[in-house]
């Protein structure tokens, strides 16, 4: 008997949430097929940007061979925390209109946008790096750091998003300051160098951005004989879990302020 209303409100859930990804697939890229190209493209430019830049200043990349599979396992392993954060950062401000309804609720929209963000990045991870192999064959690929450093990252950047939804409505200063303090993450984070040869003690400093971390763990499942001992797994595993937890109990906390226009 208890479970009937369980099964109503998760079929309820359901519904609403697929919906919301339907809806939010039209919006975003539209029922033309650039739309969706481009989500393929975004992160191919910054790839080809970065190789070409790079190769022409240095004769060999700071890991293996290749240059474009270096900056490729760098890039795309921040660009699936970025993009997510962003993308779950204005889903409510997005999806404002539907708030009137009482059934729709701030966290439904960060559902439907996390399940299109895995959805989007997985056909992204996958087209990349397949067509990648032709170009540069791999030596040998462990999914397990792959699977488990994209994991991470999309579920770090969903927490950060949400988090931000609140502190984006309350000030938009904050906003902001947030846009400014978060544009050099991209130089820090890894992607364009490898932790291990900073020196002391940058080196430590550094450490504490939990990109570094899954940007190692994610190079790992591309290059058999890397290491990257830095990575610490509690810690990127324990900021992640805290930062959905708390994310999601500040958008429940401010409910009601969510949906007043600001």
């Amino acid at each position: 008997m208890h479970s009937e209303p369980l099964r109503q409100g998760l079929k309820r859930q359901f519904a609403i949430t697929f919906a919301l990804v339907v809806r939010e697939m039209t919006t975003r890229y539209g029922n033309k097929f650039g739309g969706y190209m481009w989500a393929v493209l975004d992160p191919v430019l910054t790839i080809a940007i970065l190789t070409t830049v790079f190769s022409a200043v240095a004769h060999i990349p700071p890991l293996g061979r290749s240059f474009t599979l270096f900056f490729a396992t760098g890039y795309i392993a921040f660009y699936m925390y970025r993009s997510t954060s962003e993308q779950v950062g204005s889903a409510v401000e997005a999806n404002r209109a539907l708030l009137n309804y009482p059934v729709v609720r701030p966290y439904d929209t960060i559902l439907g946008r996390i399940f299109l963000q895995v959805a989007t990045l997985f056909v992204v991870n996958a087209l990349l790096f397949g067509a990648l192999y032709f170009v540069v064959p791999f030596e040998s690929i462990n999914l397990a750091p792959i699977f488990q450093a994209s994991l991470i990252a999309i579920a770090l950047g969903a927490g950060v998003g949400a988090s931000n939804i609140v502190w984006f409505h309350l000030s938009s200063t904050y906003q902001q300051i947030w846009g400014i303090i978060n544009r050099p993450a991209f130089i820090v984070s890894g992607v364009f160098f490898l932790p291990d040869t900073v020196p002391h003690p940058f080196r430590e400093w550094l450490m504490w951005n939990p990109l570094v971390h899954i940007v190692g763990l994610f190079r790992t499942g591309f290059y058999p004989t890397y290491r990257a001992s830095y990575v610490d797994m509690p810690y990127i595993i324990g900021l992640t879990v805290f930062s959905i937890v708390f994310g999601f109990f500040l958008v429940w906390l401010y409910d009601a302020q969510l949906r007043e226009a600001k």
